[in-house]
């Protein structure tokens, strides 16, 4: 038996001694049997509720329906909570201090034994990937100042099955779209018409667009914008805005660089400079 099987029975097996001595301690004054039927009343009366939240325990865990063997370990153990409590309560069915416990103690037995079936069972069904995980988890500080934020970013990774912070709001807020306007690379704001100037002196092509849209972190709206005019000075020039990886615009091709070298991509990461030459 493991360790963790044997406390969770430890409960179950109390509670079970508790309600069985207080029927034996009645059924000695109140039963002409012998001590042996006796002892065999009692432990019969306790260990219906018992056998019946065993079976549903195995049923559960075999993925097999187990509630009517539940609510039938439920109802045994109610009836023999209240005949428990009957043998000690005062007139009326007046409470006292041992008619409750020994009444609690034949209740409570088939509901020990269901928290421990859920947690084996969502164990095993977890281990099988038939369950999904504890859902994301904001922190207190988050929804005490920003709780419409919060609730869109919980709405995002409940669905998504997101449970780190950072990745969900990442899916719900994403970078560029927090407003129409980039910022530099120390945080400050740069108006969108600042920023594609700076895209049409630079003569980037499309993935230098992209490039800027993520130093600047600007929306699409003005990445689209940039686009356009990118394309406008391209034509002014005679040239054509085809959105190659990295190069250079043949108008702006240094005088004594080769063509070929020219055409070739500039690094990852990397925006090419009115000179021709890729800058960080």
């Amino acid at each position: 038996m493991s360790r963790r099987t044997l406390l969770a029975a430890t409960p179950v097996v109390l509670v079970n001694v508790v309600a069985f001595s207080g029927q034996l301690a009645f059924l000695r004054d109140h039963l002409p049997w012998v001590p042996a039927g006796q002892v065999l009343m009692a432990v019969t009366l306790e260990t219906i509720a018992v056998y019946l939240a065993w079976q549903a325990h195995l049923a559960q865990l075999a993925n097999d329906s187990a509630l009517r063997l539940r609510l039938a370990a439920y109802g045994f153990a109610l009836l023999i909570a209240a005949m428990n409590y009957s043998h000690y309560a005062g007139p009326g069915w007046r409470p006292t201090f041992v008619a409750v416990a020994v009444a609690l103690c034949s209740a409570a037995s088939p509901w020990l034994w269901g928290v421990h079936t859920r947690r084996t069972s969502r164990d095993r069904l977890m281990a099988a990937g038939l369950v999904e995980p504890h859902a994301l988890r904001l922190g207190g500080t988050r929804w005490a100042w920003h709780p419409v934020r919060s609730v869109r970013v919980m709405s995002a990774a409940t669905w998504q099955g997101i449970t780190d912070p950072a990745k969900a709001i990442g899916a719900a807020y994403p970078p560029d779209a927090d407003d129409e306007r980039g910022r530099d690379g120390a945080g400050r704001s740069v108006p969108a018409t600042q920023t594609a100037s700076a895209g049409v002196s630079a003569g980037v092509s499309l993935p230098g667009v992209r490039e800027i849209q993520r130093r600047r972190n600007c929306s699409p709206t003005t990445a689209k914008k940039i686009r356009a005019e990118l394309a406008a000075y391209e034509r002014s020039r005679g040239g054509a805005f085809h959105g190659t990886e990295g190069t250079v615009p043949a108008a702006q091709v240094p005088a004594g660089v080769p063509p070929q070298a020219a055409a070739q991509p500039a690094p990852a990461g990397t925006v090419p400079s009115a000179n021709g030459h890729p800058y960080a």
